[in-house]
């Protein structure tokens, strides 16, 4: 009868049900997708967001036509690192040889798909001007578009962009690649406009989107203090903007944007004379709540001025000041003083930082959410105690390159639970017993992060383990006394674990798929001691995993690929050392058909700087 009852049960409940699973994890739709064509057209349709990680595997327009309720789509993965190019090495592979990507078809695809989208992402790919016409015209609600480290972007794109797509609110045309593979001499021959992105490409573009509320412009070198001008002037709306690595902007055109964009509410700059801007433009920009400051020189008097000043402020970064540091506790404290309701602070490299001057700073963030103080060699373990006892909000924390392990053993040690994620990288002297000392501050952890800890033991990370049973992603890179994190009860909520670099071995990883049955990604680059021994009960045990990553690990045979990917058919994406890649072009075009990417992380690298 119950058995009849739930066969009965109409779409609508099952949609209510599968929904709340889809809510926890996109990953627990998969189990019902399985079970029968019902659910999976029911599970189909709760997907509003698509990656696609290799279009060879199936065709856009299938994918496309799969999910019906999609809004957004992210192409990113289609920088073809996976494929040989000729230009990096000398003696091309066979086996990379895959066929090329056809981008107008993608592009074409997608316009022609029938999807009400409101994002799309390009990045890491070309742009087919032709196609994006196509998709500008169809597309009439999309708002958000990504284009991010595109392999060629110069002011030609940049007007089919404008033409097309007049109801941009979201740009992003970040750090373009722009490798033409041209001579000296061709590069002297050419225009600006022909080599990258240009004030003139800027400027048609902000004429045209006249609801441009966000743009990040950074990476894009060409541009001078022109573009904002003209961003300013013609982007009323302008909330948002990102311009680092854009060495020819200067404090004039920073200044001109936070007097003539009154909506203006989050600035990220780089290498700008903070000191060189005026009292009257910080007044002037009224909304301002999010400031970056990346390797420019912030003095106390600019700080000063933020505190007269008086803007909304929730978030500031002063992050590798050209001056070590360009300003001074005075400033600081000032600013804190004066900005009580801060929720974002990041301040790098600031050596005049101490446990005591901590103690006293933190009385001022009571509404701080995220924290990140890296490479202050005079901060130890004490600041980290102070901030989780007087910061009652405090969410996350970056605590690089500090100096724990020498703080004061008597500092008073008080629960807080509402941190969540803990990055500790590069603390040499980071110990097991401070590092139990953390588990009993945060018993609601769930990011991790021990990168280069050498000092943590097997014995440290088990113990932590014991009561960190909600942790979701631990990374120990570069830990090689850990080879094993320990037994005891599962780690359930275990997704992702980064041992790149560790003294993982087999042995550590009979322990991994024993008490991490739910891992979706390990990493386990450049560690000696795994073997095909080991991998059988990750592979076996670990019935979610969808990407690993084996680069340098020499213990592991080309034989071992086709195995792997048959025994655990939910993986996606595996990682191989060069050597270890499969041979015959016919063997990774199988793998892709199966759905999972087979490739060689230098390959990858290399592919990223041509």
């Amino acid at each position: 009868m119950a058995k009849k009852g739930c066969k009965d049960l109409p779409d609508e409940c099952w949609e209510l049900i599968l929904n709340k699973l889809h809510q926890l994890h996109h990953s627990l739709l998969e189990s019902p997708s399985l079970s029968c064509k019902r659910f999976l057209s029911l599970t189909n349709a709760l997907r509003t967001h698509l990656t696609i990680v290799d279009p060879r595997v199936f065709p856009v327009s299938v994918l496309l036509n799969r999910f019906p309720n999609l809004n957004s789509i992210h192409l990113s993965c289609f920088r073809d690192k996976d494929t040989f190019d000729r230009r990096s090495i000398d003696n091309p592979t066979p086996h990379f040889a895959l066929e090329p990507l056809d981008f107008r078809r993608m592009t074409v695809d997608v316009a022609t798909s029938n999807l009400n989208l409101d994002s799309l992402s390009f990045s890491g790919t070309e742009l087919h001007l032709k196609g994006l016409r196509i998709l500008g015209s169809r597309m009439k609600n999309l708002t958000v578009l990504t284009c991010s480290e595109l392999r060629t972007l110069r002011d030609l794109e940049l007007f089919a962009i404008a033409d097309s797509m007049p109801c941009l609110e979201d740009l992003d045309i970040s750090y373009p690649v722009n490798n033409f593979g041209w001579e000296d001499d061709e590069f002297e021959a050419r225009s600006p406009g022909e080599m990258g992105v240009t004030d003139t490409g800027i400027e048609v573009l902000s004429s045209k989107l006249k609801r441009l509320r966000k743009i990040d412009v950074s990476g894009n070198e060409f541009l001078t203090n022109y573009s904002l001008i003209t961003l300013s002037a013609n982007c009323i709306y302008l909330t948002d903007i990102a311009l680092c690595n854009c060495w020819s902007v200067t404090e004039y055109g920073i200044g001109f944007v936070m007097r003539n964009s009154p909506n203006l509410s989050s600035l990220s700059v780089q290498g700008i004379e903070c000191g060189q801007l005026d009292e009257h433009s910080l007044c002037c920009a009224r909304n301002l709540a999010t400031l970056v400051f990346c390797t420019s020189t912030v003095p106390d008097e600019f700080l000063h001025l933020l505190v007269k000043a008086g803007i909304p402020l929730k978030s500031i970064h002063l992050d590798f000041s050209l001056q070590l540091p360009s300003y001074t506790l005075s400033g600081i404290s000032s600013l804190l003083n004066k900005y009580q309701s801060l929720e974002c602070l990041s301040l790098v490299q600031t050596y005049f930082l101490t446990d005591e001057t901590m103690s006293d700073l933190s009385q001022c963030l009571s509404a701080l959410v995220k924290i990140r103080l890296a490479i202050c060699y005079n901060l130890t373990e004490s600041t980290f105690f102070t901030l989780a006892k007087n910061c009652p909000l405090l969410e996350d924390i970056t605590m690089e390159a500090a100096n724990f392990g020498g703080g004061d053993r008597a500092t008073e040690i008080v629960e807080n639970p509402r941190i969540k994620s803990l990055n500790l990288g590069y603390n040499q002297n980071l110990s097991d017993e401070c590092l139990a000392k953390f588990a009993s501050v945060c018993p609601s952890l769930e990011v991790l992060d021990l990168s280069h800890c050498k000092g943590i033991t097997e014995k440290g990370i088990a113990d932590f383990l014991k009561t960190g049973s909600k942790i979701r992603k631990l990374c120990i890179v570069g830990c090689g006394g850990i080879k094993n994190i320990g037994n005891g009860f599962e780690l359930s909520d275990l997704e992702i674990l980064g041992a790149a670099s560790s003294g993982i071995n087999d042995e550590g990883l009979v322990v991994i798929g024993n008490r991490c049955r739910r891992l979706l990604h390990l990493n386990l680059d450049g560690c000696l001691g795994v073997t095909t021994i080991g991998l059988k009960e990750i592979l076996t045990n670990c019935e979610r995993l969808r990407k690993i990553n084996l680069t340098g690990c020499l213990n592991v045979g080309t034989e071992t690929v086709d195995w792997m990917m048959f025994s655990r058919p939910s993986l996606r994406k595996i990682n191989l050392s060069y050597s270890c890649l499969p041979s015959e072009e016919s063997w990774r075009k199988l793998f892709l058909r199966h759905g999972c990417l087979v490739i060689n992380c230098l390959i990858e690298h290399l592919k990223v700087q041509l």
